[in-house]
């Protein structure tokens, strides 16, 4: 071995050393705890859940928590300048500290290191079109990372560090395992996120998550954890399908992320809850609901939107329930949307929401406000009357009986939307 090699498997070798023990410093996570006691080993596969401060406080409880995971590969990213080409080039990663000979595939652990500065990790040329799909099983990405993928395949944990820039078409939580997706930066805007998970396996979401088309949670589960926050978004239908479930815990907030003026914030053809019923509410659960035009606005000149336009559709076969460990205080709550910083729906002074129930529903631990004079629409009225600590804010249109009427006219069949 001549001295050039030399030189070159020790300089692979020491950066393999400070891939694995500093990629990793302490982020500053949002709505997780303080974060300033975090180990440096700490990733989406070793994840310091024991760790003080770095874990929402039920987090033994989760599902994630719980999931055992085998030995995989481990790909550390081996380049420390900004990057532009084909991420599945095993020259571009170290596996267990040595050269890839492989690309990563959907058996691997991928970690893209902390960097001093925004570094730029781009997988493909030209437009969106062209970029990388990537699967992986676990995947970390460090602080200062400037990700750029088509799409992204996570079968296991996903962590997201401080200050990275995603920017990313799609991610699709698929596999039998429940996971985490954690995120410590500022909110992160998905395009079209999908979960198709199989049978009842679950991803939960750990800090500010978004969506700016739809989301759709196709199958299997998804929850957004403890003080974590959804924003949903404003051009497509966010849907939970017939095989999936979308659940809200404790502190948590489901909104989107600008007035949606027509079309469905959330159409529900599956399960929606609050809490489980191994993990009740401790506290209330938030599910800001827009105003709908329905005729009422005018955009260049005329008006527009549906009258079936409602802020939460319940379909006949989809189910709502609510578990509470006090359901006169840990509520799923509903209100009208207002703009995080005005503290205003800038659409209408008056606005009022609707939802329309038609499915089954067991709720126990409601707050109603905000609703217009028939905005609560049920295909029964008499399900009202299995309904327990039902509570009804002070900005809503009338008194709670005028609240509720019963769906009548043209409604949204089976097939008006996507399944």
């Amino acid at each position: 071995m001549n001295l050039k090699n030399s030189l070159l498997n020790v300089t692979i070798a020491v950066f393999c050393l400070l891939a694995m023990g500093g990629w990793l410093l302490a982020a500053e996570p949002v709505n997780a705890g303080d974060a300033s006691n975090a180990s440096k080993t700490s990733d989406a596969n070793n994840p310091g859940y024991d760790q003080q401060g770095l874990w929402p406080e039920d987090v033994k409880k989760t599902a994630y928590y719980a999931q055992k995971w085998e030995p995989a590969r481990l790909l550390v990213w081996a380049r420390t300048e900004d990057y532009t080409g084909s991420l599945k080039d095993p020259a571009n990663w170290l596996e267990n500290g040595k050269p890839a000979q492989k690309e990563p595939d959907d058996n691997s652990d991928l970690v893209f290191p902390d960097a001093p500065k925004q570094l730029l990790v781009a997988g493909g040329t030209g437009d969106w079109q062209t970029w990388e799909t990537l699967k992986m099983r676990h995947l970390t990405i460090g602080r200062n990372i400037k990700l750029r993928l088509r799409n992204i395949i996570p079968s296991g944990n996903v962590w997201v560090k401080e200050n990275v820039t995603w920017n990313v078409i799609s991610i699709y939580w698929e596999g039998d395992k429940d996971t985490f997706a954690r995120n410590d930066s500022k909110r992160i805007m998905l395009k079209i996120p999908h979960v198709r998970k199989i049978d009842k396996a679950s991803v939960e979401t750990v800090g500010p998550w978004g969506n700016a088309d739809g989301l759709y949670v196709d199958s299997g589960t998804m929850i957004l954890g403890t003080d974590s926050s959804w924003w949903a978004g404003d051009r497509h239908q966010n849907t939970v399908c017939s095989n999936g479930t979308l659940i809200l815990m404790s502190g948590s907030t489901l909104q989107i992320w600008r007035n949606k003026d027509r079309a469905l914030d959330l159409d529900i053809y599956g399960v929606f809850q609050a809490g489980t019923a191994d993990r009740p509410l401790t506290r209330d659960a938030n599910f800001p609901l827009c105003f709908k035009s329905r005729g009422r606005l005018e955009w260049k000149g005329e008006t527009f939107g549906d009258a079936r336009d409602v802020g939460l559709l319940l379909r006949a076969k989809g189910t709502m329930a609510v578990y509470s460990s006090d359901p006169t205080k840990a509520r799923l709550v509903f209100s009208l949307w207002r703009d995080e910083k005005t503290g205003k729906n800038p659409k209408m002074a008056d606005g009022k929401v609707q939802v329309q129930l038609l499915g089954k529903t067991e709720l126990n631990g409601v707050l109603f406000d905000d609703f217009d004079l028939g905005g609560i629409e049920l295909a029964d009225l008499g399900v009202r009357d299995t309904w327990k600590n039902i509570q009804y804010g002070k900005n809503n249109a009338g008194k709670p009986d005028e609240l509720y009427k019963k769906v009548a006219g043209k409604i949204r069949s089976e097939q008006d939307g996507y399944k």
